[in-house]
């Protein structure tokens, strides 16, 4: 059988045991690391909230869960939340529940253009503005690539008349690295956000976050854990003694770390639904990173399961 995060955690903590926890752990290095932006020397939090399964619609239990980890994740200090008009319902359960908890001018938030061409970018662009009941997108980004040279010159435009600060490419495939490449050495962007994963998927670390961080380019990291089957893989065996050298206290923070180790990163933007997993992935963006010698022993570590 699969086992989720959810069972995974409360199998390892227990629920009552996690939710509990404070953030410090009684250590001194639990201050939420930040880290800047190269275009413009602004800082953000290492671990921002993805939000690709908040479009519950009208579900109110749902929302209050949703409410829940919204409210918990500005109480430890998290600010980057990333959406997109193609995530179902999530961009209008978002800015509602942001509307509620009074708390979205405290938050760096980042969206979409995600259509295949010009019209719809701009209609979904409008949209997504009514949602949030905002003039200014912090960070807005080009999806996958979908209609890229018409949709980037719409975000440089509206970033020019004031209505972004930042603007970025996204995508969580290999094959258009390349091309993500390319685009980072021909055009002015702010940020990409790409994958990288321990679990599955390292090859970004090689030559396009590299590329990135020379550029001046903030790295967003989407699917930090490579999809929610990594647990089920790591059930079967426990947290290695010398994690304790990078501060590692789950299974979550061991991939995390990972990926924030890895030279380049600007913050990770893990998918969290409940209170319980943004306190777990908090705690991964605090304290000590893995070395590049760590990482190595990571990665032998994970393959020999």
């Amino acid at each position: 059988m699969s086992i989720t995060r959810r069972k995974f955690t409360q199998i390892g903590l227990g629920t009552g045991a996690l939710m509990a926890m404070p953030l410090s752990l009684g250590k001194p290095n639990s201050t939420l690391i930040k880290r800047t932006i190269p275009s413009s020397g602004e800082v953000i939090p290492v671990i921002g909230l993805g939000t690709n399964r908040y479009g519950v619609g009208a579900d109110k239990i749902a929302r209050a869960t949703l409410s829940q980890t919204l409210q918990k994740f500005h109480a430890l200090g998290g600010t980057v939340i990333d959406t997109a008009p193609s995530y179902g319902s999530s961009e209008v359960v978002l800015g509602e529940l942001l509307d509620k908890l009074g708390i979205q001018e405290d938050l760096f938030l980042a969206s979409k253009v995600d259509s295949r061409n010009l019209s719809d970018n701009k209609a979904g662009y409008r949209a997504s503005l009514a949602r949030f009941n905002t003039p200014q997108f912090d960070l807005m980004q080009v999806h996958n690539f979908k209609d890229w040279q018409n949709s980037l010159a719409l975000l440089q435009e509206k970033k020019m008349a004031g209505e972004i600060r930042y603007i970025g490419m996204t995508t969580h495939m290999p094959n258009q690295y390349s091309l993500m490449e390319q685009v980072i050495k021909e055009h002015a962007l702010d940020f990409i956000q790409v994958n990288l994963s321990l679990a599955n998927q390292r090859s970004s670390s090689e030559r396009l976050i590299p590329l990135a961080a020379d550029q001046g380019v903030a790295v967003l990291i989407n699917r930090p854990f490579g999809g929610g089957g990594v647990f089920s893989k790591l059930s079967q065996t426990k947290l290695p003694d010398w994690s304790q050298e990078f501060e590692c206290e789950s299974w979550g923070q061991f991939l995390l770390k990972y990926a924030l180790s890895q030279p380049g990163v600007t913050a990770a933007i893990p998918g969290m639904t409940k209170a319980r997993h943004v306190i777990d992935n908090i705690q991964g963006g605090c304290g000590l990173m893995p070395t590049a010698q760590l990482r190595q022993r990571q990665e032998a570590f994970f393959d020999a399961l």
